[in-house]
């Protein structure tokens, strides 16, 4: 079943495109019949149109041979058959000359001279002429004659026609009517049948007019034409007319473009089954799938409020653990400093009650071990106060950068100048946001370690505070001009207890200041890093985060 459900658009556009089939063939054959009644018409239109002209002709030659002949007394001047000449030709348009012929065959008076000069004092037999040779004699009977189309000396094809005119039994002479077919057809033929149809006029097998050309290619290959005989007077003409393209194109390019209209609207119609058969299966798997997932939606919110109760009970464990390790971390802070303070008080015992005893070299020992103590003391309130950064709330507020460096420098400032280093604060620094005295740890250090590492051969040791636009963000910058550090030591030196080689060697320090500093940096959502070259000096960089809203 799924596979027939698949075949289903081919079987639909296979239906489809039968119909646009048929429906194209059905509308062939009527428009096939449409041309057919069209092209009959016409081609009666035509016969009607050329028999009627030419029997009219044909009596108005009759009429003037009687009006020749008929004056009492008889009148045969030349001015008299000009006269009728031209009121015929006016009035019965047709005519490619009128003209007299003496009763010798010698063509004397013709009309319209300019078209017919050639003609006159021509006789109308030649001994090389058959075909008026055959007819010549019956010249004499009294009969009238139509001669077969040929070449006119007038130009173009066409045909005479020879009326006796008889007075008193005597032959006076002939009445001669001259007929150009092409002249014949354009003045029956509309100029929309010369659009629509190619058309052709034979006369027993001789072509006598055609209005192809060359540019047409092979009219009527189609094979859609229709016959008529067109008869009148002395002739026994037949006419074929063919539609051009424009009426009914050749080969099976007939309607094409119907065709594949068709054809794609088929195309479509299954497309688009297609696309709704892929919908509702797409349909069908969405409702399946969004009750499974309704399922497992129950399921999990089930495990979800289970897990949030077993988070609540993990979260107030850790509280309470971070209760206990505060207060272990403070415990042990104290523990550690009793018996620190216990060895300075027997040091300082040591002194006092034993002052004049102890020598130069005992002097020495008791102040190494009070040295100890104390970095001892210094090593234990640093770790304290890191374990407390990030995990005991103070408050946070807006402050000027220059307000905290006037307080660091309140106690730093003594030992800078003691040290001999210049310091430079950029003024005008912005206000900052964050709590006052972790950020015033943050300064002191960097500080600290910029006086600390400064070194003793330094000219001029020089230390610079400010600020500067990177991103679209503030960065503040610690610069000194001391001994630097080298590269592969930038990210070590942020690690706890580890110090640098030349750190060790200058001396002091517990090896968690800038823990403590980037830890208090990363507390405020900023970064801190440094740029430094041996022998040039060192810049911490760092970035606060902006205000909380």
């Amino acid at each position: 079943m799924p596979h027939l459900k698949k075949l289903t658009p081919f079987f639909a556009f296979l239906i489809f495109g039968s119909i646009a089939v048929l429906l194209w063939q059905n509308q062939n054959r009527y428009e096939r019949e449409l041309v057919l009644r069209h092209t009959e018409t016409s081609s009666e239109q035509i016969r009607i149109r050329i028999e009627g002209l030419m029997n009219a002709r044909m009596a108005s030659l009759e009429s003037l041979s009687e009006r020749w002949v008929e004056r009492v007394p008889p009148d045969f001047s030349q001015d008299r058959f000009l006269d009728f000449a031209e009121m015929f030709y006016s009035h019965y348009p047709g005519f490619m000359g009128i003209n007299w012929i003496d009763p010798t065959g010698v063509v004397r008076w013709v009309f319209p001279k300019n078209s017919n000069e050639r003609v006159i004092d021509t006789p109308i037999f030649e001994p090389q002429d058959y075909r008026l040779q055959k007819n010549f004699h019956i010249l004499h009977t009294s009969q009238n004659i139509v001669t077969p189309c040929m070449e006119l000396v007038q130009g173009g094809l066409g045909y005479n026609t020879f009326l006796p005119l008889v007075y008193s039994g005597k032959i006076q002479g002939y009445l001669n009517g001259v007929f150009q077919v092409k002249r014949i057809v354009d003045i029956c033929l509309a100029k929309d049948i010369f659009k629509d149809f190619w058309v052709r006029l034979y006369e027993a097998d001789q072509l006598i007019y055609t209005n192809e050309n060359q540019s047409d290619g092979n009219p009527g290959k189609n094979g859609f034409r229709v016959l008529r005989k067109v008869q009148f007077p002395g002739k026994n003409w037949k006419l074929a007319l063919v539609p051009k393209p424009i009426v009914y194109p050749s080969g099976t390019a007939w309607k094409v473009s119907v065709l594949i209209f068709g054809l794609v609207i088929s195309a479509t119609l299954s497309l688009l089954l297609h696309l709704l058969l892929e919908r509702m299966q797409m349909y069908r798997q969405a409702r399946d799938q969004a009750l499974q997932e309704v399922s497992e939606r129950k399921r999990t919110e089930k495990a979800l409020i289970e897990n949030e109760k077993k988070l609540e009970a993990t979260l107030a464990e850790l509280a309470d653990k971070n209760t206990e390790l505060e207060t272990f971390v403070y415990t042990v802070s104290h523990d550690l400093k009793t018996p620190i303070v216990t060895i300075e008080g027997f040091i300082g015992a040591l002194r006092e009650d034993f002052g004049d005893l102890i020598d130069e070299n005992a002097e020495k020992y008791l102040n190494y071990m009070s040295d100890a103590s104390r970095k001892m003391e210094v090593l234990i309130n640093d770790l304290l106060y890191l374990s407390r950064i990030g995990r005991l709330p103070e408050r946070k507020g807006e402050f000027s950068f220059d307000d905290l460096m006037k307080k660091v420098l309140k106690t730093l400032q003594p030992h800078i100048d003691e040290s001999g280093v210049t310091l430079n604060v950029e003024k005008g620094l912005p206000l900052i946001y964050g709590e006052i005295e972790r950020l015033g740890q943050v300064i002191e250090n960097l500080l600290s370690n910029a006086v600390k590492y400064m070194g003793k051969e330094n000219p001029a040791p020089r230390i610079d505070v400010g600020v500067m636009e990177q991103g679209g963000q503030k960065v503040f910058f610690v610069r000194d001009n001391g001994i630097g550090i080298e590269k592969h030591y930038y990210s070590k030196i942020f690690e706890i207890f580890q110090r640098l080689p030349s750190g060790k060697k200058i001396g002091g320090g517990t090896g968690v200041g800038l823990t403590i500093v980037k830890r208090i940096i990363e507390h405020h959502g900023g970064i801190i890093w440094l740029e430094s070259e041996p022998g040039k000096g060192t810049t911490f960089y760092f970035t606060l985060k902006d205000k909380e809203t």
